[in-house]
C-alpha cells in the first residue's frame, strides 16, 4: 500500500436528494403488478401499500382505486373501501365494477338504501352483471326485513341510531352482545339487571333515548305515571324502560320489579331445544360424539327450523371423519336456511365453510376452494379467508408432491444438458425447470439452470439458482466459481473475491477459482474511478457499515490531510482488511 493515495468517490455525507413526485404511468404499472401479486397471496395490507404507491405515481387510473377498495373490503375496512370506490366511479362513471365495490362497502356498512341505489346504477351500464344483480337482491332482502345486523329485531329507525354512533356500531359486531339485546327486547325488565353488569347496555339506551348516563342512572324501572306500559317502536315484547328528564322534583323511587311473564308454549319448546343443544356441545367437547348427536337430534325434534342444530351435527360427523354424512348435513342446513324468512346469511356461510373444511380433509382441494368462495360471498369472514388460504397452500404442496419423480427428473436434466450444449438456452431452462419440479433436491440442476440464465444475460435469476445450489450443497466448489464469475462481470469485485476464496477453501486446486481470483485482483488494481460502481457498492449493507465505522472514517480523514499516515494505520489488521475491501468494492479509488 506504500505510496497509494485514497480518494472518496462519493460525497462524505451520503446525503439522499429529496425526490419530487411527478406522474409516471409506467412506474405505476410496475408497482401495481407487485400489488396484484400480493393480492393473489391474500396479503391485502401489502397490496394496499403498493396500490397507494401506484396512485401516487398515477392518480388518474380508476383501476388502482377499484383494486385498493377490494383490499380494504377484504380487511373489513369498509369506510376506506367506500371512499376508494367513490373515487373509482368519479374517474370512470361507466365502470360497472366500481359500482359493485361501492355497493359492497355500503352493504356491510348497513347502508342498504344506498347499496340498492348503487347496484341499480351499476346495472344501467352492465345489465347482465351477476355480482351487481346478486348484490341488489341481498340489499333488497335486508330492506324488506324488520331487523338489523346480527338478526336484531327492531324498526330501522332504532337500528340506524345504533349504527350512526361509532361506539354502538362496534357493539353490534359482537354476536353475544346482540343476543343479550334480544333478551332485553323480549323481557325489558332485564335491562336494569344487565345495566349493572354490562355498561354497553346503558350506552345503547343513551343513544336510543338521547339521555345522558346520569339520567340513565337515576331512571325508574317502570313506565312514567299516566302512561301505560306497552309496545314501543322497535322493541319486541314491550317498550324499553322510559326515563324521566331532569326536573326540579327528585326522581321517584323505583317500583319493585314485576314478576316475569309466564313462558309461552313456543318459548318453552325453544328453550328446551337450546338446552339440548348446550348438552350436545358439552358432549362434543368431551369427544363423546354419539351422545352429542343424540342431543342435537333432540334439539331438532323440538325445533326443526334451526339450521345450527344440523350444522352442529355436521361438526360431529367431521370430527368422526364421516365425511359423506357431514356433507349431507351441511346441504340440509343450507336448504333449511334458504327456506327461512329472512334468510340467515351467516348460517348459510357457516354451512358452506364447513363443507369446505370437510372437502379439505378429504383432499378434494378444488371443491373445498369452491365452498370457501361461496361462504365468503355470503359473509366476509376472516377465519374462512384463512381457511381458504391454508387450503390453497395444502393443494400446492400436494400437487407438487404428486409430481415428484426422480427418474423423470434425471431424464429432464439430460434433455436440458443436450439443449445447453447445442446453444438452445431457452429450451434448456425449460427442461431444467421440469427437472427441479420432479426433484427439487439436486444442487447440480439449479447450477445448470443458473448457467443457462447467464447465457441469456439474466444474472438476477442466475444468482438465485446458484445460491439455491449452494444452499443444497455448501461444499459445491464449482457453484462458488460460477457465482464469482457473475459478481466479476457485475464489477462487484469484493463479492467475486469472496466466492473464489470460498471455492478454494473447498478445493484448493480448482482452476476456475484460481484464475478468477487472479483476474479479479488485476481488475481491482487497474480499474479506474467508476461512480456508478461505487454507488451500487454502497447498497451492500456490509460496505455501508464499513464506511460508517468511526475508525474507518478517521483513517480516511487523516489520509486526506496526510497520506503518509495511512502506512501506520494499515498495520492494524481490521483497518487493513477494511481498506482492501472498500478498494475492491470501488468505494475507494487508487491514484
Amino acid at each position: 500500500m506504500k505510496g497509494i493515495i485514497l480518494e472518496h468517490s462519493l460525497n462524505r455525507e451520503y446525503k439522499v436528494p429529496v425526490s419530487i413526485k411527478i406522474m409516471d404511468k409506467e412506474k405505476a404499472k410496475e408497482i401495481s403488478a407487485k400489488a396484484k401479486e400480493a393480492f393473489g397471496k391474500q396479503d391485502y395490507a401489502t397490496a394496499i401499500k403498493y396500490y397507494t404507491e401506484a396512485i401516487a405515481c398515477d392518480p388518474t387510473d380508476h383501476l388502482f382505486f377499484s383494486n385498493r377498495s377490494a383490499c380494504y373490503a377484504n380487511l373489513e375496512q369498509y369506510e376506506d373501501a367506500l371512499d376508494d370506490a367513490k373515487k373509482c366511479i368519479e374517474l370512470k362513471p361507466d365502470f360497472a365494477r366500481g359500482y359493485g365495490r361501492k355497493g359492497l362497502a355500503e352493504f356491510y356498512l348497513h347502508k342498504y338504501e344506498d347499496a340498492k341505489a348503487t347496484y341499480e346504477e351499476g346495472l344501467k351500464f352492465d345489465p347482465d352483471n351477476a355480482q351487481l344483480k346478486q348484490g341488489l337482491e341481498r340489499a333488497q332482502e335486508c330492506l324488506s326485513q324488520p331487523q338489523g345486523p346480527g338478526g336484531m329485531p327492531g324498526q330501522q329507525e332504532i337500528v340506524n341510531k345504533l349504527l350512526s354512533d361509532p361506539v354502538t356500531r362496534e357493539y353490534l359486531k359482537d354476536k353475544e352482545f346482540v343476543n343479550k339485546l334480544q333478551m332485553c327486547m323480549a323481557n325489558p325488565q332485564l335491562l336494569v339487571t344487565l345495566m349493572g353488569t354490562d355498561p354497553r347496555i346503558a350506552k345503547v339506551l343513551e343513544v336510543i333515548t338521547g339521555l345522558s348516563a346520569a339520567d340513565l342512572a337515576s331512571a325508574a324501572t317502570g313506565p312514567p305515571p299516566g302512561r301505560p306500559p306497552g309496545g314501543g317502536p322497535g322493541w319486541a315484547g314491550g317498550a324499553p324502560p322510559e326515563f324521566h328528564p331532569r326536573s326540579q322534583q327528585p326522581p321517584k323511587a323505583p317500583e319493585p320489579p314485576k314478576p316475569s311473564e309466564p313462558e309461552t308454549p313456543e318459548q318453552k319448546v325453544k328453550r328446551e331445544a337450546e338446552e339440548a343443544k348446550a348438552k350436545g356441545n358439552q358432549e362434543y367437547k368431551k369427544k363423546n360424539f354419539e351422545e352429542a348427536l343424540k342431543y342435537y337430534d333432540q334439539a331438532l325434534s323440538l325445533n326443526d327450523k334451526e339450521p345450527i342444530y344440523i350444522l352442529n351435527k355436521a361438526s360431529v360427523y367431521l370430527s368422526m371423519e364421516n365425511f359423506e354424512e357431514c356433507l349431507t348435513a351441511c346441504d340440509e342446513a343450507i336448504k333449511l336456511a334458504n327456506e327461512l324468512t329472512p334468510k340467515p346469511f351467516d348460517k348459510i356461510a357457516k354451512a358452506f365453510a364447513r363443507k369446505g373444511n370437510c372437502y379439505t380433509q378429504m383432499k378434494r382441494w378444488d371443491e373445498a376452494l369452491e365452498m370457501y368462495d361461496k361462504s365468503l360471498l355470503e359473509v366476509n369472514d376472516h377465519a374462512v379467508k384463512n381457511a381458504r388460504r391454508d387450503c390453497e397452500q395444502l393443494k400446492t404442496k400436494f400437487d407438487a408432491e404428486q409430481y415428484l419423480d426422480p427418474v423423470k427428473a434425471e431424464e429432464a436434466k439430460e434433455r436440458g444438458n443436450k439443449f445447453y450444449r447445442d446453444g438452445n438456452f431457452s429450451e434448456s431452462i425449460k427442461e431444467y425447470t421440469e427437472a427441479i419440479k420432479r426433484n427439487p433436491k439436486v444442487a447440480a440442476v439449479y447450477l445448470n439452470r443458473g448457467l443457462s440464465m447467464m447465457k441469456i444475460l439474466d444474472y438476477g435469476k442466475a444468482l438465485e439458482d446458484i445460491n439455491k445450489s449452494i444452499e443444497l450443497d455448501p461444499k459445491y466448489a464449482k457453484a462458488y466459481a460460477k457465482r464469482g464469475n457473475i459478481h466479476y462481470f457485475l464489477k462487484q469485485y469484493h463479492k467475486a473475491t469472496d466466492d473464489y476464496n470460498k471455492g478454494l477453501e473447498i478445493d484448493p486446486t480448482n482452476q476456475e477459482c484460481l484464475e478468477g481470483k487472479q483476474k479479479t485482483q488485476m481488475a481491482i488494481y487497474t480499474s479506474g474511478h467508476d461512480e456508478e460502481r461505487a454507488k451500487r457498492a454502497l447498497e451492500d449493507p456490509e460496505i455501508r457499515a464499513l464506511m460508517q465505522d468511526p475508525r474507518i472514517s478517521q483513517v480516511l480523514k487523516d489520509a486526506q490531510e496526510n497520506p503518509a499516515s495511512l502506512n501506520a494505520a494499515m498495520k492494524d489488521s481490521f483497518i487493513s482488511q477494511a481498506i482492501q475491501r472498500l478498494i475492491a468494492a470501488g468505494v475507494l479509488g487508487m491514484k
